[in-house]
């Protein structure tokens, strides 16, 4: 496993990743803010939409990002502005109607809608219990054979995301680095299911897989060098922060 460059950004999936376990929450939020004034960037890359996202980190304890990429990379807020980023959000509509996407899913039996708030304009989201990969690539041809450049995203054996092709955790990350001019091997990513892998996957950055990580993210990262924890949820990320030398031996409690 490589330390390489000093690490100047984090970007963590929230639930089941840094949230999940009520008192490694605690410490997580603990050593971060006790950290130097050069503690990395940290950012939060949700499913969640925006708000929703505000709301578990404030009721969970969590420390604020610095920026939120939300509903599966489909949208992206610098925190300090509050504000969505639309240079981000306009590289998403190339082929992309929203309207025939939920069309041609909601044909699809067994399938059910989810929430309003977790939909918008560039997120279709859906629960599909338990979809076999020919499914979904029947899914994808159906899509394809539509016109539609949009790619599947399934997790935890019951969340269908569709969404533009270009959108995913990991090419907002990409995006993100680049405006910020930090080197993608700079960046250390953290997750626990499938919709993570794509953070994991882009070239050069570190990854953490919490203990609890579902079999889905494993399969994706077998044959990367990603830090697989043996600590659920945050005391996970704290120990693959501490494998990347993002944190030290002294700032990790004894209690």
């Amino acid at each position: 496993m490589r330390r390489g460059k000093k690490v100047r950004l984090v970007c963590s999936d929230i639930d089941g990743t840094v949230l999940g376990a009520p008192e490694a929450v605690t410490e997580f939020r603990r050593i971060w803010d006790g950290m130097s004034g050069d503690r990395p960037l940290l950012i939060y890359s949700t499913g969640r939409l925006l708000e929703d996202a505000k709301r578990v980190i404030r009721e969970g304890g969590l420390p604020m990002p610095e920026y939120f990429i939300g509903g599966v990379g489909t949208m992206v807020e610098e925190v300090k502005d509050g504000k969505v980023l639309k240079e981000y959000s306009h590289v998403l509509d190339q082929n992309w109607d929203r309207r025939k996407v939920d069309e041609l899913v909601r044909g699809i039996e067994g399938i059910e809608a989810q929430a309003d708030e977790q939909q918008h304009e560039w997120k279709s989201s859906w629960f599909w219990h338990d979809a076999a990969e020919e499914d979904l690539d029947r899914l994808r041809s159906t899509l394809k054979e539509a016109g539609l450049e949009a790619q599947v995203i399934y997790s935890s054996a019951r969340d269908l995301d569709v969404l533009p092709v270009t959108a995913n955790k990991g090419n907002a990350l990409r995006w993100i680095c680049q405006r910020l001019g930090i080197s993608l091997d700079e960046a250390v990513v953290c997750g626990d299911t499938g919709n993570d892998a794509s953070m994991f996957l882009v070239p050069g950055v570190r990854g953490i897989a919490v203990g609890n990580a579902e079999p889905e993210l494993l399969e994706a990262v077998r044959g990367t060098d990603a830090h697989l924890a043996k600590g659920k949820c945050a005391a996970g990320v704290i120990e693959g922060l501490k494998a990347f030398g993002v944190i030290e031996d002294t700032n990790i409690s004894n209690s």
